[in-house]
């Protein structure tokens, strides 16, 4: 996409939310000079009616904008705006009001977030503000400026006090407060202060080694604490966390463009790792611009953190020079009008968040407000900044990190990625590569298994992986266990334990997966799904899949309302004509399993995710597949399968690969699988794992010809294996 993106783009969107967004401002009765939108309530209510007041602001301040559209005029949707702003101040600590919960809101370690996401905003219609708001304004301004400086500890870990995002936002609005009142007396204790949080924000185990002078001190004086690790892996959280390594980006685009608007120069410290960062976050995005989140996450799908990749981009191609970023752009804005569209009132989220609508208007109002900001965003600073990448950044094609046992792989045709530190522990993912709408994470190709308990998380007892070149191995122990019973007095307890294995051929196209289950105890299960290959089936790929089976070719829908399992009848499916899975030994036939309900978003249990409807569609396909509760004893078989994915198929070239592309070897030692698999590229290779006993294995049993270790690039002749280990080796005549 090379258009070059304009305000009117985003004006766009914008002007077609004021309508939605009506029903949710209110005018406090006792203070009619007030607007609130969302909730009023402290924390993200305040947040969220601070990002209201900046998209307002913009819109009343955009010579484009187009009152028949917003269905309102310049001066309405300004008066708005500032009435919004002043119920933002009115409510703080310095106002004479309060928020709608009864609390006033500031002197906390996120005070400032909303205020550095509504500044562009009060930018844009400064020239408006009375002498009244603009003294309330520099109050409550050097309000927060002063209890950072004077309370606020600076803290930062990799685990343990993961602050980048927070310490980023504080650190910038540290220096936009010196800059917008110089004549403060705490300015140079701003800037000091504020220096110190921006350098530990995007702070690396090596910064606290550094003898590199940056604003006249060594680095390693300024050191407190890495946030991320030396790959630049993001544990935020509890996981590896890609969302927030855009968020961390977006505050420090945040900080540029008022010094770009301002014509000012930002701090020596802003940029600090954030071009590393930036070659990381393209690494982890599709070329549409949605976020490849290969450690999961715990929110609703391709919000908030994917939001606020807007200000990302803009800065990197303003600072950066990267011309993708553009086409990134592009291309949201074009997912972002489909989404809208399918809810039809100008909302952005009504279609997929109905549910969290009712249960909890202050989270999706936060949300609604979360993309209506960071549009505004992007409208703002197209209009008064000529912004246009100049060159090509290149993004990884291998990246790997042993905290999370993260493991990734980009090709021209294929992503391939595997985390055991996930949100939702633990996933692979094995997708086209510019295939987003086939991307889900939860429990991706890892299996379930659900007692009658209300929550169930699959824990890694132990792992490794094995990188080479144009792929891995990965090869761990799990166990799945519930919590939170309806019965008084019923203990916790785990629900199954066994293995998982992963294995990315060097071919750019072909995955293999064993997996195996076997109940810990007796008791009374709800479900079991082996292999689970998630295939989101919702707005974004307009709720339509077509799956071709042995026999079949079936047209389903998503979000369609109706549960169902279709049961296929055949050991391999395709997925429209372009992902292909097959069963090749365990289970004899696939099965999708359709919940009706959007269910792929909050982090929460069985039961929650049932009664909230909200998210992202997902069809589901397992192999064995089944919901009919039983009852099993302490060591069942729960399942014991190994499969094929391959990218990039017709269901032709799956079903020619599931006949002639796979040999499962027998007569092993127990607990011992091999498999030979023709790869994408014509070779041969043979995946060996070992489970039980440690033993040495005669690679003539398995090839007559040449076996090469695809990490030592050396023949072998023979496997030495020990409980847990496994080898791929490429086959040559």
């Amino acid at each position: 996409m090379n258009k070059q993106i304009q305000s009117r783009d985003y004006l766009t969107l914008l002007e077609g939310w004021l309508r939605s967004a009506e029903e949710d401002l209110y005018t406090p009765p006792d203070r009619p000079d007030l607007l609130c939108y969302g909730t009023g309530y402290d924390h993200w209510g305040v947040q969220t009616n601070q990002k209201a007041m900046a998209t307002y602001a913009v819109l009343a301040a955009d010579p484009a904008f187009d009152p028949d559209r917003a269905g309102y005029s310049r001066e309405v949707v300004r008066e708005k705006a500032l009435k919004l702003l002043r119920f933002s101040l009115a409510s703080h600590l310095e106002g004479d009001y309060h928020c709608l919960d009864g609390r006033r809101w500031g002197h906390t370690w996120i005070s400032v977030l909303g205020l550095e996401r509504m500044m562009h905003g009060v930018e844009a219609i400064r020239n408006y503000l009375h002498d009244d708001d603009e003294k309330l304004l520099r109050r409550v301004l050097l309000s927060e400026a002063d209890w950072l400086t004077d309370k606020y500890e600076i803290r930062a870990g990799l685990v343990e006090n993961n602050r980048p995002e927070s310490n980023l936002w504080n650190g910038c609005f540290l220096h936009r407060v010196a800059a917008l009142y110089p004549d403060a007396p705490g300015v140079k204790k701003y800037q000091e202060k504020g220096t110190a949080f921006l350098l530990n924000g995007l702070s690396l185990p090596s910064d606290g080694l550094s003898e590199e002078v940056v604003s006249g001190r060594k680095l390693k004086e300024w050191f407190v604490g890495a946030n991320f690790f030396q790959s630049l892996a993001l544990n935020h959280h509890g996981y590896l966390n890609v969302g927030y390594m855009v968020i961390c980006l977006s505050q420090v685009a945040l900080l540029h463009f008022f010094c770009r608007t301002s014509g000012l120069n930002p701090p020596e410290a802003l940029y600090r790792h954030a071009a590393e960062l930036w070659a990381l976050v393209k690494t982890f995005t599709f070329p549409d611009g949605r976020l490849l989140r290969i450690g999961g996450d715990t929110r609703i799908r391709y919000c908030y953190c994917q939001d606020y990749a807007v200000p990302v981009w803009l800065f990197a191609a303003d600072y950066l020079g990267d011309e993708e970023a553009v086409s990134y752009e592009g291309h949201w804005l074009k997912t972002l009008a489909t989404e809208v569209a399918a809810g039809g009132d100008g909302s952005f989220l009504r279609a997929r968040l109905r549910g969290l609508r009712t249960v909890s208007p202050l989270y999706y109002t936060r949300l609604e407000a979360d993309r209506a900001v960071s549009l505004s965003m992007g409208a703002y600073w197209r209009r008064v900044l000529k912004i246009k990448g100049w060159k090509k950044i290149a993004g990884l094609s291998q990246w790997a990190d042993a905290y999370h046992g993260a493991c990734f792989q980009k090709g021209e045709k294929r992503i391939v990625s595997f985390c055991w530190q996930a949100a939702q522990p633990p996933q692979l993912l094995c997708l086209p590569s510019a295939g987003s709408t086939f991307a889900e994470w939860r429990e991706n190709l890892a299996g379930r298994v659900f007692s009658l308990a209300r929550y169930h998380r699959q824990e890694v007892l132990q792992h490794q992986e094995i990188v080479f070149s144009g792929g891995f191995l990965v090869i761990g122990q799990t166990r799945i266990q519930a919590s939170s019973f309806i019965a008084e007095g019923q203990i916790d307890l785990p629900v199954s334990q066994g293995w998982l294995v992963a294995a990315a051929l060097p071919d750019d196209r072909t995955v293999v997966v064993m997996q195996k289950q076997v109940a810990c105890h007796s008791q009374h299960l709800s479900r079991v799904q082996g292999l689970l290959l998630n295939v989101p089936n919702d707005i974004f790929n307009h709720c339509r899949r077509v799956y071709y089976a042995e026999r079949e070719k079936l047209k389903l829908r998503g979000a369609s309302g109706q549960e169902r399992i279709v049961r296929f009848n055949s050991s391999w499916v395709n997925v429209d004509d372009c992902l292909g899975l097959a069963v090749v030994y365990g289970c004899s036939s696939l099965s999708v399993y359709q919940s009706g309900r959007r269910q792929a978003g909050l982090g929460l249990g069985q039961y929650e995710a049932a009664v909230i409807e909200t998210g992202l569609a997902v069809d589901e396909l397992c192999a064995p597949c089944w919901f009919t509760p039983c009852r099993v004893k302490e060591g069942d078989l729960l399942y014991d399968v190994g499969a094929v994915v391959q990218v990039n198929v017709s269901h032709q070239e799956t079903a020619r690969h599931t006949a002639t592309g796979v040999k499962v070897f027998s007569g092993l030692p127990a607990g011992v699988k091999g498999l030979k698999v023709l790869g994408g590229d014509l070779c041969w290779y043979l995946l060996v794992v070992n489970t039980g006993e440690e033993i040495r294995l005669s690679l003539q049993n398995f090839h007559r010809g040449k076996a090469v270790s695809l990490t030592e690039d050396q023949p072998l002749k023979t496997l030495a294996l020990k409980t847990g280990q496994g080898c791929l080796l490429r086959l040559e005549e």
